[in-house]
C-alpha cells in the first residue's frame, strides 16, 4: 500500500497503468517471500517469535528444549511450562501465566539478569538466599502468586530497586526483611498484612514509592514510617485504619501523594498532616468523616488536588479550606449527607480550575464560586437545587462563563425537574432587596408600661429581621422557616457573646409579624434599637428610638428622697432604741448577772493588740537586761577571783621573805622598808588593774542598758504616734461622711464595730497605759547611784556602782589597817604599834625574827563595788 502511494505521488495512475502496477506488485511479493525464508529466521524455535534480534517471545510451549542464542537479551514467555532455561546472556526475563512453582529448578545462570517478571504463576514457597545468584538483579515482580511467607534472608545481599509482591497471601513479614538500601519502589498491595512495627523500613530510607493499599492494616505505630525520608508516593487506601498514631506522617517531608481512601476513619486531628509541607495530592474518599477538621490543611500550602468523595460530612464550614491557595482540583462527590457548603468556603481557593460537587444533597450554591476566575470545569449535577433567590446570582454568572467556553454539567433544579431548566427558572425570578416602608416613630413611654417597636420592609423574598437592643441583646425573626437565613445557626435570642437568653417568660420578644414587644419598661430599656433586615439579595439597617417620659423621672426622684428619709429615720430610731436598751441593761446589771457572754472584756480588739505589743516590748527588754546582768556578774566574779589570787600570791611571797628575814636580825631596818615598799607597789598595781577592769565592765553594761531602754522607748513612742495617726484619720473620715446617715455612728454603736481601729471608750485607757510606760522609762534614766536607792528599783534594773567615782578620791595609804605583830624572843621590848612610822615612811622593826604574816582579806562583793582591804600580820 505504501508503494502504491509512492507511485501515485510520482504521477502513475492506477487506471491508466494497470498492467505495470500488477508487475510491480508481483516483484514486491517475491521479494517479501524471499525475506521471510532468510537463514536467520530459520533458527527461531518453534512457538516463538522474534521482532528484534535481541527479543524473543514464546507462547504455548514447554521450556524444555528451548535454546537461546547469544544475541537474546530480552525473553518473554507466556504459558510456557516449567523447564530449565540457560539465562547466561539474558538481561530481562518475563515468564508469566505458566504455572511455575519452583524458581530454583527453572532458572540457570541468572547472574546477568537485571529484571525478572514471574507474575501470575503458582509460586508459594521461597527459601533463604533464594536469589543469591541473581547478583545483577534490579527489578523483580512476584505479584499474582500464592506466596504466604517470606523468609528473613530471602533478599539478603540483593541490590533490588523495584520489588512487587502484590496479590499474594502475605499475612506477616519478618522485621526489616527488605534490608536493602538501593530499593526505591515497593509494592505490598492486595495482601493480608495487619500492621508494621516501629522502624520496619530502617534500611529502606531511599524508597520513593510505597504501596500498602488493599490490605488489612488496622494500626500503624508512630515510628513505622519514620525512616522513609525520601518517600514521595504513599498509598494506604482500602485498609482498616480507624485512626492514626500521633506524628505518623511528621518525618515524611518529601511526600507528594497520599491516598487514605476507603478506611473507617471517623475523624482526623488538625495536626495529622503537620509534616507534609510538600504534599500535592490528597485523597480522603470513602471514609466515615462527619466533619472536616479546622486547620487540617494548614500545613500543606502546596496542595493541588483534593478528593473528598463518599463520606458522611454534613456541612463544610467557612475557613476549613484555609491554607491551600494553590488548590486546582477539588472533588466533593456522592456525599449524601452534605447539605451545605458555606458562602466563603471557596474564597480561600482562588486558583481552583476543576470543581466537582455532584451527587450531594446541596440546595443552593455558595456565592464565592463567582470569584473563581480560573475555573473552567464545573459539575453540579445530581443535587436537589432549590432554584430560589439564593441562587439568583448564578443565572447571570453561568451565562457569562458559557460564553468563555467553560465546561458545565447538566443544570437542573432537582431530580424531578426538567433537564437543563435551571437557568430559565432563575432568570424569571422577581427577587428584590429590602426597602423600609414604616418604622415606629420616637415616643415617650411611661415606666412599667409596654412598648411595641416595628420595622416594616418591602422585598422578595420577605427579609428576616434582627433586633439589637441598647444592652446588646440580639433577637432574630425569620418569616419563612423553609428558607434559612444567614443567622440560622444563631440562637433565637442571645447576647453579644452568643449565649442564649433563657428568661421565662421573656420580657422582650419578637412577635409573629417581626414587631419587638417590650413588657414592663425599665430605665435600662430606653435608647436606640437597631432593626437589621436581610434577604439573599441585599440587607438594610434602620434604627428606632425609645424614651422614658420625664414626669416619671421626677416622680422617681421624689420617691427616692422620701424612701431615703424613711430609711434614715428608721435607722436612727433603731439605733436609739438599741442604745436605750443597752443603757437599761447595763444600769441594772442584767447583762452581768444573766449573760455570761456579756461579761467578756470590753476592750476593743485594736486596744488589746496594742496592750499585747507593749507587753511584748517590756518582756523583751526584761530578758535583755537579765542577760546583761548575768554577763556583768560573771565578769565581776572573774575579776574578783583574779585579784584574790594575785593578793594570795603576794602574801605567800611576803610571808616567805619575812621568814627568811628572821635569820638576818642584824641587818637594819632599811631591808624591811625595802621589802615593805615592794609589797605596797605590787598590791597597788593589782588594785589599779582590777579597778580599771571593773570600770570598763560597768561602762559597757551601762551603754548596753541605755540602748535597750532607748529601743523600748522608741517602740512605745512609735506605737503611740501610729495609734494617734490612725485615730485622727478615722475622725476625718467620719467628719467627711454625710451627717444624714452617720451622725449617730460617730458617738453611737457604730464606733464599736470590729472593723474600726479603736473603741472610742478605750482611747483614754490606751493613752494612759502608754504614758505610764514612757514615764517609767524616763524615771529610770534619772536614777543615780545614791545611798537612798530603793531595793525595788535595784531589783528591776540592776546598776553597778560607778568605779570611776572612787578613782577620783585621793587614795589612802596602802597599808592602812595592816597590823603587824612581833614575836620577840627577848621580851624586853614591847610590840610597836603599826601606826608608828619613821620620817621616811618606813616601819621601825626592832626584831624581825618574830614577824608573822597571818592573813590578807579582800572584799569586792558589796553592791557599791568598794574594795575593803584588811590585812592582819
Amino acid at each position: 500500500m505504501d508503494n502504491t502511494c509512492r507511485l501515485n505521488r510520482a504521477g502513475f495512475s492506477p487506471r491508466s497503468n494497470a498492467p505495470l502496477c500488477l508487475v510491480l506488485l508481483l516483484l514486491l511479493s517475491l521479494a517479501t517471500g524471499h525475506t521471510r525464508h532468510s537463514p536467520e529466521e530459520a533458527d527461531v524455535p518453534t512457538g516463538c517469535a522474534s521482532a528484534k534480534a535481541s527479543l524473543l517471545s514464546c507462547t504455548d510451549r514447554p521450556a524444555a528444549g528451548l535454546v537461546l542464542g547469544e544475541d537474546i537479551t530480552h525473553l518473554t514467555l507466556h504459558n510456557v511450562s516449567e523447564g530449565e532455561l540457560d539465562l547466561k546472556h539474558v538481561r530481562h526475563l518475563s515468564w508469566t501465566e505458566s504455572g511455575i512453582v519452583r524458581i530454583k529448578d527453572c532458572l540457570v545462570n541468572p547472574e546477568n539478569l537485571k529484571s525478572i517478571d514471574l507474575s501470575q504463576n503458582n509460586i508459594s514457597h521461597l527459601e533463604n538466599y533464594q536469589f543469591g545468584n541473581f547478583s545483577s538483579l534490579l527489578q523483580m515482580n512476584l505479584s499474582f502468586n500464592r506466596i504466604t511467607d517470606l523468609p528473613r534472608y530471602v533478599f539478603k545481599n540483593q541490590k533490588l530497586r523495584s520489588l512487587s509482591l502484590s496479590h499474594n497471601l502475605l499475612q506477616a513479614l519478618p522485621f526489616q526483611v527488605f534490608a536493602t538500601e538501593h530499593m526505591t519502589e515497593l509494592d505490598l498491595s492486595y495482601n493480608y498484612l495487619a500492621t508494621f512495627l516501629d522502624h520496619f523500613f530502617k534500611f529502606n530510607k531511599y524508597i520513593e514509592v510505597l504501596l500498602l493499599n488493599n490490605n488489612r492494616i488496622t494500626k500503624l505505630t508512630s515510628n513505622a514510617l519514620a525512616d522513609l525520608a525520601e518517600l514521595r508516593h504513599l498509598d494506604l487506601s482500602n485498609n482498616l485504619l480507624s485512626s492514626f498514631s500521633k506524628g505518623l506522617f511528621d518525618s515524611l517531608n518529601k511526600l507528594q501523594y497520599l491516598n487514605l481512601a476507603n478506611n473507617p476513619l471517623d475523624k482526623l486531628a488538625s495536626g495529622t498532616f503537620r509534616g507534609l509541607k510538600y504534599l500535592r495530592r490528597l485523597n480522603l474518599s470513602g471514609n466515615r468523616l462527619t466533619r472536616f477538621s479546622f486547620g487540617l490543611l494548614h500545613f500543606s500550602p502546596g496542595l493541588v488536588e483534593l478528593t473528598i468523595d463518599d463520606t458522611d460530612i454534613e456541612e463544610i464550614h467557612n475557613s476549613e479550606m484555609l491554607g491551600v491557595p494553590l488548590l486546582q482540583n477539588l472533588s466533593i462527590r456522592n456525599n449524601k449527607r452534605l447539605r451545605e457548603i458555606e458562602t466563603y468556603v471557596l474564597a480561600d481557593t482562588p486558583a481552583l480550575r476543576r470543581l466537582d460537587i455532584s451527587g450531594n444533597s446541596l440546595t443552593f450554591l455558595p456565592q464565592s464560586i463567582a470569584n473563581l476566575s480560573q475555573l473552567f470545569h464545573l459539575n453540579i449535577s445530581d443535587n436537589p437545587w432549590a432554584c430560589d433567590c439564593r441562587m439568583y446570582w448564578f443565572a447571570a454568572w453561568a451565562e457569562t462563563k458559557k460564553r468563555s467556553n467553560m465546561v458545565m454539567s447538566d443544570l437542573s433544579c432537582g431530580p424531578d425537574a426538567y433537564p437543563n431548566d435551571m437557568l430559565p427558572t432563575l432568570q424569571h425570578l422577581n427577587c428584590t432587596k429590602p426597602q423600609i416602608v414604616y418604622k415606629s416613630p420616637t415616643r415617650l413611654y411611661r415606666l412599667k408600661s409596654d412598648a411595641l417597636l416595628e420595622c416594616r420592609y418591602s422585598a422578595y423574598p420577605p427579609p428576616s429581621i434582627t433586633w439589637i437592643t441598647p444592652k446588646r441583646e440580639v433577637f432574630h425573626w425569620n418569616p419563612d422557616a423553609g428558607i434559612p437565613d444567614i443567622f440560622k445557626k444563631h440562637p433565637h435570642a442571645h447576647d453579644v457573646d452568643m449565649i442564649p437568653l433563657r428568661i421565662i417568660p421573656p420580657r422582650i420578644q419578637v412577635l409573629d409579624n417581626g414587631t419587638l414587644w417590650i413588657r414592663n419598661l425599665t430605665r435600662g430599656d430606653c435608647g436606640r434599637y437597631y432593626c437589621y433586615a436581610s434577604n439573599p439579595i441585599a440587607n438594610f439597617t434602620e434604627d428606632v428610638l425609645l424614651h422614658i417620659d420625664p414626669t416619671d423621672w421626677n416622680h422617681i426622684r421624689i420617691i427616692s428622697l422620701i424612701f431615703g428619709a424613711q430609711c434614715a429615720a428608721g435607722f436612727l430610731g433603731i439605733t436609739l432604741l438599741v442604745q436605750f436598751l443597752r443603757y437599761i441593761l447595763n444600769r441594772f446589771g442584767i447583762l452581768n448577772n444573766f449573760c455570761s457572754f456579756c461579761k467578756r472584756d470590753r476592750v476593743s480588739p485594736r486596744a488589746r493588740q496594742i496592750y499585747a505589743m507593749l507587753d511584748n516590748i517590756e518582756q523583751y527588754k526584761s530578758q535583755q537586761l537579765e542577760k546583761l546582768k548575768e554577763n556583768y556578774t560573771q565578769q565581776v566574779t572573774r575579776i574578783k577571783d583574779n585579784c584574790t589570787q594575785q593578793i594570795e600570791w603576794i602574801q605567800n611571797s611576803y610571808q616567805t621573805q619575812a621568814k627568811h628575814l628572821r635569820d638576818f636580825r642584824d641587818i637594819g631596818s632599811q631591808h624591811l622598808s625595802t621589802l615593805r615598799g615592794q609589797y605596797c607597789d605590787q598590791v597597788r598595781k593589782v588594785r589599779d588593774y582590777s579597778t580599771s577592769q571593773l570600770n570598763w565592765v560597768r561602762e559597757n553594761y551601762v551603754f548596753q542598758r541605755n540602748k535597750i531602754r532607748k529601743f523600748s522607748s522608741h517602740k512605745v513612742l512609735q506605737l503611740r504616734e501610729t495609734y494617734k495617726y490612725q485615730q485622727q484619720t478615722l475622725n476625718k473620715v467620719l467628719e467627711n461622711l454625710p451627717s444624714l446617715y452617720f451622725e449617730n455612728c460617730r458617738a453611737g454603736t457604730c464606733g464599736r464595730a470590729e472593723s474600726l481601729v479603736f473603741d472610742p471608750n478605750d482611747i483614754e485607757g490606751v493613752d494612759f497605759y502608754i504614758k505610764s510606760k514612757i514615764e517609767q522609762l524616763s524615771n529610770l534614766d534619772e536614777v543615780t547611784d545614791t545611798e537612798n536607792m530603793t531595793q525595788s528599783r535595784l531589783s528591776l534594773y540592776y546598776t553597778p556602782t560607778e568605779r570611776s567615782l572612787g578613782s577620783k578620791v585621793p587614795s589612802p595609804d596602802v597599808l592602812a589597817g595592816v597590823h603587824i605583830n612581833y614575836i620577840e624572843e627577848r621580851p624586853i621590848m614591847p610590840p610597836l604599834d603599826v601606826a608608828s612610822t619613821s620620817k621616811n615612811g618606813g616601819f621601825i622593826i626592832p626584831d624581825l625574827a618574830a614577824i608573822d604574816l597571818e592573813e590578807t582579806k579582800i572584799d569586792l562583793s558589796d553592791e557599791d563595788g568598794r574594795m575593803n582591804h584588811e590585812t592582819s600580820l
